[in-house]
């Protein structure tokens, strides 16, 4: 397998959301082995800065020679450097490398703390920018290191011309500070042949956010690395901390930390979901008279990833498994957003217990209840009672019953409901995955007569 390496130099975060810790989730999200040179170490929470205490630059030089002297790098991204002593010592080591060069210019913390000293923004400048490859200001760092007050997008262009004469190749203005009428962020991107493109994204509401600047350096560096062009890696960073960002944790008393890690969380338990599902649909349709259980809307069986929100979130039977005389047999295969009046029972219930993610429909009738009120937790709910307000919203029923039959038992195993005019009567059997949702189909049919 080719491993893929980068190298970020930059200050540890405590909290975990910003830094060192957040350079290493976001790289390792897209596929980067992330090595990592401290520069210094904060004693920080989302709240406050408490204390910083910047590292000698022998130990920093000694850091970055010792993984460029064992492990070939495929970019380096440069963050907080706090002094001149680090600055100089960063910039004399790197300054002659082959090696692609990312520099967020981090002044201070979105919690307000200083993270360079001002004393030490001219060394900055003439020190680091000259080495790097790109630079990746927000409003607030990009009017500091041009001097100038940037109030329109011609300001962003202006000020982007200006870093770029500092030595710079490319300049990424981050526009999320930059407040206009369209509630419109503008990612504002100046190439090394003065070509400038422009990303936008809607604002969403959030006042301010913990390491989105740390994630976004860090995703450029990691694109870079798999040798992306600059302006693409841009753009596709952007993208995936739009996404982080989307995604932000409440963790603290301080500000959302953003969630780096969201996109890969979410696609290994899209994997897990898809071969746990799959593997009880075989099960499911292997099962010895499973198909005098399916009712005449036919069944579906449907699985949520962990903190499931909405329909997407949720794997079912793309169509039903439906009854082909003594057998049953699933239309088609798994996908998410497959089955909305399963998928809505889940979600439902999840409301109540995070933990009971899978759920069944089967056929109601006097034989196969009675049989579930003696083995299970039973509880329901009457679709006569629906009020016209429910029922004139599209979607809206499934989650008003089950609502209703967990305010009697909110920890039932079945809900079911005896039918409305033109609705089949309807049991949901529910369980933490679908293997559980099995075992009591499989308890049900072995307790049958048939």
């Amino acid at each position: 397998m080719l491993v893929r390496a980068a190298l970020t130099i930059a200050g540890s975060d405590s909290s975990g959301g910003a830094g060192i810790q957040a350079d290493m989730k976001t790289m390792s999200a897209l596929g980067i082995y992330s090595c990592t040179v401290i520069t210094a170490i904060t004693a920080q929470n989302t709240s406050n800065v408490d204390y910083i205490l910047p590292l000698n630059a022998d130990i920093i030089k000694k850091q970055i020679m010792s993984i460029l002297s064992d492990i070939p790098i495929h970019a380096i991204k440069i963050g907080m450097v706090y002094n001149n002593e680090i600055i100089t010592v960063i910039s004399d080591t790197l300054r002659n490398l082959k090696i692609p060069v990312v520099l967020d210019p981090i002044v201070s913390a979105g919690t307000g703390a200083q993270l360079l000293q001002r004393e030490f923004l001219s060394d900055f400048k003439t020190k680091l920018i000259p080495i790097c490859d790109v630079v990746t200001p927000n409003i607030s760092e990009a009017e500091k290191l041009s001097g100038i007050k940037i109030k329109n997008e011609m300001d962003i262009k202006k000020t982007a011309l200006k870093i770029q004469k500092q030595g710079a190749r490319n300049v990424v203005i981050k526009g999320g500070h930059f407040r206009n009428e369209d509630m419109i962020i503008i990612d504002t991107i100046l190439d090394e042949f003065g070509k400038f493109t422009v990303i936008k994204n809607p604002r969403m509401n959030i006042v301010e956010t913990h390491g989105s600047g740390c994630n976004f350096s860090a995703a450029v560096t990691a694109f870079v690395a798999l040798k992306f062009p600059i302006v693409n890696a841009c753009i596709m960073a952007n993208k995936y901390v739009h996404n982080s960002i989307v995604n932000t944790l409440k963790i603290g008393k301080g500000i959302p930390v953003n969630n780096p890690i969201s996109t890969m969380y979410e696609e290994s338990c899209k994997y897990r979901v898809m071969e746990e599902l799959t593997n009880a649909v075989d099960q499911l349709t292997n099962i010895k008279n499973f198909e005098k259980l399916i009712p005449e809307t036919q069944s579906n069986i449907a699985y949520a990833i962990p903190y499931a929100k909405k329909i997407e979130d949720v794997a079912g039977v793309n169509g039903r498994i439906v009854k082909v005389g003594d057998r049953s047999i699933p239309t088609s295969g798994i996908k998410f957003g497959a089955s909305r009046h399963v998928a809505s029972s889940i979600l439902e219930y999840m409301k109540i217990n995070q933990l009971v993610r899978s759920a069944l429909n089967i056929k109601n009738n006097k034989k196969i209840l009675d049989k579930c009120n003696r083995l299970f937790r039973v509880t329901h709910y009457e679709r006569k009672l629906e009020p016209k307000t429910i029922k004139n919203k599209e979607g809206k029923s499934i989650s008003w019953g089950v609502s209703q039959a967990l305010s009697k038992n909110p920890d039932a195993d079945i809900i079911y409901h005896t039918g409305d005019m033109g609705k089949e009567p309807m049991i949901i059997i529910f369980g933490q995955n679908p293997q559980e949702v099995v075992d009591k189909v499989k308890k049900i049919l072995n307790n049958m007569k048939f």
